[in-house]
């Protein structure tokens, strides 16, 4: 999967839904795949589109050719802006834009301004909470690269709480409690990931580290 991909994905792609549709939907579904093919082009198509027809998706499309572009503060400015500027009462949409915005910048290694738009995106969407644990997932990696390694756990807990059989939570909440030492737990953790991606090495690599915390006595850092 690639970077654009993957930013796109957990909101705006997997609800269906909220995906646009008719003949916006279709000129939004070539403009992303001209990102993925060629980014600068799809800046321009997207910017074009915008002076057109004044489309959220895009001005949507054209943030998303700059992250393509490893633009990554400058379109996930472009994404946090054109989120507050959605109708409040588009919250899905607004979650998506956010949710995108957060991973944007995250990207641009800003864990503060990730965290941010991943607060205002759960937020947005507190009446469905079954779209809630990829965001808390996402909130947690902000926390996690400011090595606030308790809310990291607090948002990953929340997030198996509505989707338990989840690796990547579980991996993840493994290295936020190896992190404030509870290996027991953080051993658990692993445990859990191996069983529901047992071909993932990843899983195996933080079990590893764990062990090794526990044999220093010492939170583990991967060189």
């Amino acid at each position: 999967m690639s970077m654009f991909a993957a930013l796109i994905i957990p909101l705006a792609l997997a609800q269906s839904a909220l995906a646009p549709t008719g003949a916006i939907g279709e000129r939004f579904a070539q403009c992303l795949q001209l990102v993925e093919d060629d980014p600068v082009r799809a800046y321009e198509e997207g910017m074009a589109w915008a002076a057109e027809a004044q489309s959220v998706h895009a001005y949507r499309c054209a943030a998303m050719a700059l992250i393509a572009q490893n633009r990554f503060d400058e379109g996930a400015r472009r994404l946090t802006s054109l989120a507050s500027a959605v109708n409040p009462e588009n919250s899905g949409l607004r979650a998506q834009l956010w949710s995108q915005a957060g991973n944007a910048w995250l990207l641009a290694l800003e864990p503060s301004q990730a965290r941010s738009n991943f607060t205002r995106a759960i937020t947005a969407l507190q009446s469905t909470p079954e779209q809630l644990p990829d965001l808390l997932i996402d909130r947690a990696r902000a926390y996690a690269m400011e090595r606030d390694w308790r809310l990291a756990e607090e948002d990953l807990s929340r997030s198996l709480d509505i989707r338990p059989e989840n690796a990547l939570a579980h991996r993840l909440r493994a290295t936020a409690r190896m992190n404030q030492r509870s290996y027991e737990l953080a051993e658990a953790d692993a445990r859990a990931a191996m069983r529901l991606e047992p071909a993932n090495e990843e899983n195996t690599l933080v079990l590893g580290d764990i062990r090794e915390s526990v044999r220093t006595g010492a939170p583990y850092e991967r060189p």
